[in-house]
């Protein structure tokens, strides 16, 4: 029409059986334009023909808006939320003008059958005063009320779980796990293990933390100590060839990096076993003598390991005096080939799984890496002196697995379990210093002037054995893997009281995976979600209880059918 549709427009009203009026409800002028323009115009061209009211784009209502406007064209207007018409706004208005009202959604494919059905009935029922005589219009009906739209089921909520806090990345600095065990290591609370470093110097450290990081130290605490005497194997007795290490003699400036010669000779003694080649006066006979000093009633590990003089336990105080004197292990190291620097950063490593090398260089901690047997250590320090510190990363998730591994070993077995907690239904051992790293309840219970902190039982009475093993699990790995009989709600009431959010977390997905699962399979969840619910906002379980209230509402009328007692229950 070249600009001048406003001109002819009103030849397209001509002969009109019906006309249908639309609006777009994402547009809140055209709503408006239908009362002040469209309809007295439609009444002026063609006053007889009987006019319905379409609300269009009815999609845009449940839509998101974020993600239509991204796709509009680039100089299209936004469409804002409140530019969205409720269905009331257009039924005021149709109710207004006495025409029938219907919407549309092209998208959705939802109204379009019933504009054209009951716009065929208005149009057959304006004929009926025209042609009254014919008797199969007297059975039109009128037009129908249109049945609601129902929005799309909305997703079930999703079940975050919040990071371990113990997850290693080299990239963050110092995580949390390594706040914790290497805070245990300064400041020793419920240590059971007294390294003596010649003089006054004493170390005091956490059986399962050692035997868990390095097999040396495993073996030594699990030994017979009855046949410790009995003459060790042909051999070296840590199963390498060369001599012990001693760097007691070496001028610390001899240990630092300088130039490419040097970094490749100390990457070469660092991976070899020929590092002590500076110190070799003293022999094994000297070691013996240092040992038969140091005995003092206790057994000799002369002839076990280098470095090892003897072993013997001693009623010893506290280092915190937070409980009496208790009997600990204490280990005599021979000072000539252990230090005290050193020897503090390989065993942070075997409390952490990090390094950190002092500014003397790391070949001090090679040496002792190397009489205690880590060998993943002595490839770090190797790889740290090489420049090639990034393949340190797969060396410390190997070795954070492996420690796991181990950890779940000891909590099956017992091994070096200093605590038993009583359920209601047995006991189930476990050890203090992990549980103080990795819970704060936990850690105010054993470190506070508490009975547990001495007590060798504690009572948990309310949970199973099978739950408390499940937390224990927990605290010691940061995973979990409950038995499938076991009940879920259980478990997130003992972890609501040990006040440990993440277990929550991961207990609550759990949940939700197998409800998921049933659900999947055709099983009746309805009376668990309803269970579910009321434990769930009681023990703090938020997301499950998310879920249940999604899924009772998604399936509110089959839900109030089954249960009328429960939901009225609920809605008082």
């Amino acid at each position: 029409t070249f600009g001048d549709h406003h001109k002819v427009r009103r030849f397209a009203y001509s002969r009109s059986d019906v006309v249908v009026l639309c609006f777009s409800i994402a547009n809140p002028n055209s709503l408006r334009h239908v009362k002040s323009m469209w309809y007295h115009e439609i009444k002026h061209f063609c006053p007889r023909a009987p006019v319905i009211l379409v609300g269009c784009q009815l999609d845009l209502r449940y839509a998101d808006l974020d993600a239509v406007n991204r796709a509009r064209r680039p100089l299209a207007k936004p469409i804002k939320t409140g530019d969205i018409q409720p269905p009331e706004k257009g039924r005021e208005v149709a109710k207004e003008l006495g025409i029938p009202y219907y919407e549309t959604s092209v998208v959705a494919q939802f109204g379009v059958k019933d504009v054209f059905d009951n716009a065929i009935r208005a149009a057959l029922i304006a004929r009926r005063h025209l042609q009254f005589w014919k008797s199969h219009l007297k059975k039109v009906q009128r037009p129908l009320l249109q049945a609601p739209c129902l929005p799309p089921k909305p997703p079930p909520p999703l079940v975050c779980v919040p990071e371990a806090p113990g997850c290693y990345c080299p990239a963050d600095g110092p995580s949390y796990a390594d706040a914790g065990p290497a805070g245990l290591l300064a400041s020793p609370l419920c240590a059971d293990v007294v390294f003596a470093l010649g003089g006054a110097e004493k170390i005091y450290a956490h059986k399962v933390y050692l035997a868990t990081s390095s097999p040396k130290f495993c073996d030594l605490f699990t030994m017979d100590w009855d046949q410790m005497d009995e003459p060790a194997s042909s051999g070296d007795p840590i199963g390498g060839e060369g001599v012990a290490w001693d760097v007691a003699g070496c001028d610390p400036r001899r240990l630092e990096i300088g130039g490419t010669q040097r970094k490749k000779e100390l990457v070469k003694r660092a991976i070899s076993l020929d590092i002590d080649e500076d110190v070799t006066q003293d022999g094994p006979q000297a070691v013996r003598r240092r040992a038969s000093c140091d005995l003092a009633g206790g057994r000799s590990l002369a002839e076990w390991g280098r470095g090892f003089l003897s072993v013997h336990v001693q009623l010893m105080d506290d280092p915190q005096h937070v409980v009496p004197a208790r009997p600990m292990t204490v280990v005599t190291l021979d000072p000539l080939l252990v230090q005290p620097g050193p020897f503090l950063a390989v065993l942070r490593y075997l409390y952490t799984g990090r390094l950190d090398v002092p500014e003397s260089g790391g070949l001090g901690i090679a040496t002792i890496a190397e009489l205690l047997e880590v060998f993943d250590l002595r490839m770090m320090v190797a790889n740290l002196l090489n420049d090639e510190g990034f393949m340190n990363q797969e060396i410390t998730k190997a070795f954070h697995l492996r420690r796991s591994n181990r950890v779940k070993e000891c909590l099956a077995k017992g091994t070096f379990s200093d605590v038993a907690f009583r359920s209601d239904d047995g006991e189930v051992s476990a050890h203090r210093p992990l549980l103080i790293c990795s819970c704060d309840w936990m850690a105010a219970m054993f470190g506070g002037a508490f009975v547990e902190s001495f007590s060798p039982m504690v009572v948990f009475p309310g949970t199973s054995r099978a739950c408390m093993k499940v937390v224990l699990e927990f605290l010691y790995t940061n995973q979990i893997s409950p038995p499938a009989d076991l009940n879920p709600m259980e478990l997130i009431a003992l972890a609501n009281r040990l006040c440990l959010p993440r277990l929550i977390s991961l207990t609550e997905q759990h949940a939700v995976q197998r409800l998921t699962e049933n659900l999947q399979r055709g099983v009746d969840i309805d009376e668990e979600a309803i269970c579910y619910l009321e434990q769930a906002q009681f023990h703090n379980a938020k997301q499950l209880a998310a879920w249940c209230q999604h899924h009772i509402c998604t399936n509110y009328n089959s839900v109030c059918r089954k249960f009328p007692k429960e939901m009225r229950a609920m809605a008082a």
